[in-house]
């Protein structure tokens, strides 16, 4: 007998719950679609797992929010090195002085 067919669910009901799964880690990594399922059942009322869920949600978003400052940090820096090496590029080709340069 196969492996999932011992809990009573055939492959395709597995490979559904998997890519619930996965959609649900987009939005809340480690909610399991399980307690989903609850949320919507008889056990509705309770608020516990919704209030995890919101967590889990919230955890995600700022984690997302901090690689966005990171990246943007990484943008400012990378925009000034460019700005950097076009000014000097400009005042080598044209023969003018840096006037960041501190010339005696």
């Amino acid at each position: 007998m196969q492996w999932w067919r011992m809990k009573g669910e055939s492959l395709a009901d597995r490979k559904k719950q998997l890519r619930d799964q996965k959609q649900l880690d987009t939005c809340a990594e480690g909610f399991d679609v399980g307690r989903l399922s609850k949320l919507m059942g008889s056990e509705a009322a309770y608020t516990g797992e919704l209030e995890d869920l919101y967590d889990k949600m919230l955890a995600k978003i700022d984690g997302l929010s901090k690689l966005v400052e990171q990246s943007n940090a990484k943008v400012l820096e990378q925009e000034a090195k460019s700005d950097s090496l076009r000014r000097k590029n400009v005042y080598r080709i044209g023969g003018i002085s840096d006037p960041d340069k501190n010339e005696q």
